[in-house]
């Protein structure tokens, strides 16, 4: 069985009685008041029995329509301490594949998940064991992950593409988890989605929901009227390579 992996190792967290310089040393971002829970989180935290919420149908309709929907996913700790980091982030300017910068065409600011981000390691970690369960029943063949906080700023949003430039096929599929509580239509930010069949399907980026959907997929944002936090996943199928920082792809 393939062992999926990421850029880096995930490392139990300190226990809460145990308030070294260690964590501080590990994850020097975190030094709001506000933010100290993150000290205290545990993978376990991040638990989700993935074989359980991808039912059979729900396979079925993946490997048929290419996308499915998961709500409630993680436990309100879980996504309390995502939902903190997000806001805690210096975003940098997402760029096109090619390198530039066209921000009517996307204007996300994003962050790439590195050592840095305690509750982002837990999630890639869930992801990871979610791929090992896509693997299982699908043969995706995903042998890593990877993902970044995303922030669409009021008026931004991402046109119609694929998550694959032309002539490029390392990412199989794609996930996005929504952060925003209490998002509403009148929030814009909207995903838009093409399945297999052509069919066009739109998803609200509701707070603890989880996107699952085939790389190749025509997809975009709409323009968000009110800031929009989420993080967007790929599980790839090639050979992991270092993580060298704020790249587009």
């Amino acid at each position: 069985m393939t062992m999926i992996s990421s850029n880096f190792d995930v490392p139990e967290a300190q226990s809460a009685t145990d308030h070294s310089d260690k964590t501080a040393t590990v994850f020097p971002y975190v030094e709001d008041e506000s933010s100290k829970s993150l000290h205290h989180l545990q993978s376990k935290d991040f638990s989700v029995d993935w074989s359980h919420r991808l039912s059979d149908p729900m396979l079925d309709a993946f490997a048929n329509q290419g996308w499915i929907v998961l709500d409630d996913i993680f436990a309100a700790t879980a996504l309390l301490a995502l939902q903190a980091e997000s806001g805690f982030i210096h975003y940098r300017d997402a760029q096109l594949t090619l390198g530039e910068r066209i921000s009517h065409i996307r204007g996300d600011k994003i962050r790439w998940i590195n050592q840095d981000f305690l509750a982002g390691f837990y999630y890639l970690q869930s992801i990871n064991e979610l791929a090992s369960v896509l693997n299982r029943n699908l043969f995706t063949g995903i042998r890593h992950s990877e993902a970044h906080y995303a922030c669409y700023p009021i008026g931004f949003g991402y046109q119609w593409h694929s998550d694959n430039p032309v002539g490029r096929d390392e990412r199989v599929i794609s996930a996005v988890f929504y952060l925003n509580d209490d998002w509403t239509a009148d929030d814009g930010g909207a995903l838009e989605i093409v399945d297999h069949d052509g069919v066009h399907h739109t998803v609200m980026p509701v707070a603890n929901r989880l996107i699952i959907f085939a790389s190749d997929l025509q997809h975009q944002v709409q323009l968000a009227h009110r800031k929009r936090y989420s993080i967007a996943t790929w599980m790839r199928r090639d050979s992991l390579v270092p993580f060298i920082g704020d790249s587009n792809y």
